[in-house]
């Protein structure tokens, strides 16, 4: 195998694996960006947070809020800037 071929081969693996630690990971509150934070706060008023986690979307990395607002399951998809990007009903 050329020095050129193991570098490519090595360089694929570790984008593939990074995105793997990236993708669909669980946090707190307290560990998301303060942007992101500003606006789930903003977002999910009086609602209760159920779940958030990190995930990869076409390379970008989004924070998926799902909170519980009157009986009626929501879910934010938020940029690390803290722009909201969808919220939708779950």
């Amino acid at each position: 195998m050329s020095k050129r071929t193991l570098r490519a081969f090595v360089t694929a693996l570790v984008v593939s694996l990074s995105g793997t630690v990236l993708a669909d990971v669980e946090l707190t509150f307290e560990e998301l960006p303060e942007p992101v934070r500003k606006t789930a706060v903003a977002e999910v008023k009086a609602g209760k947070i159920v779940e958030i986690e990190r995930d990869l979307e076409n390379g970008a990395t989004v924070y998926e809020i799902e909170f519980v607002l009157d009986d009626v399951k929501y879910e934010l998809d938020i940029a690390p800037d803290g722009t909201l990007l969808r919220r939708h009903r779950d």
